[in-house]
């Protein structure tokens, strides 16, 4: 089970996603209940695509509200290449399309 304060970031992180894009992030959300929060964000930051939601949120300068912020605020809830690989993302989230 992740941290409490984690599952509250995530969840608000979802939440300014959503008023930013004025869309309800299903797809997300619908990871989340079949995999949990750790899981999904995992998969998320190893993705070689780059999300929606984190082009959303850099375009609005909301890096510290992203999944791989939280990602490198948790360092010991994951993987050591899953925060390699988050916080690579932010490193180099304005030269990223």
């Amino acid at each position: 089970m992740p941290p409490r304060e984690l599952v509250l970031e995530v969840d608000a992180a979802i939440s300014i996603y959503e008023r930013a894009s004025g869309h309800y992030a299903q797809a997300t959300r619908e990871m989340i209940k079949i995999h949990g929060r750790i899981e999904t964000l995992s998969r998320l930051a190893k993705n070689a695509k780059l999300q929606h939601g984190f082009k959303i949120l850099r375009d609005q300068d909301k890096l510290e509200q992203t999944f791989e912020a939280i990602i490198v605020r948790y360092p010991n809830e994951f993987c050591v290449d899953v925060v390699e690989a988050a916080q690579w993302r932010l490193d180099n989230a304005n030269n990223l399309q």
